[in-house]
């Protein structure tokens, strides 16, 4: 039942992660290649890392809309 639900967040918030968010990601990243090998929670874990000082903007983001970021991503 949970991951129902966490999957039903993820989708309602696809809105926002097309209207650019993901493009944050991508100014720095290529997916393919330095996630290749990675899970979502190691990404988690990566981008809210209080140290790495280029990931400040996406502490703003909810853990949703992180998540519903990466699927984007990693989807393509």
């Amino acid at each position: 039942m949970k991951r129902i639900v966490a999957m039903g967040s993820t989708l309602l918030l696809a809105g926002a992660v097309l209207a650019g968010d993901e493009q944050m990601c991508l100014d720095c990243h290529e997916p393919a290649d330095d996630w290749q090998g990675m899970t979502r929670e190691q990404l988690m874990a990566d981008a809210r890392d209080p140290d790495n000082r280029r990931h400040r903007d996406i502490q703003a983001l909810s853990d949703e809309q992180l998540a519903a970021i990466f699927d984007a991503l990693l989807s393509k």
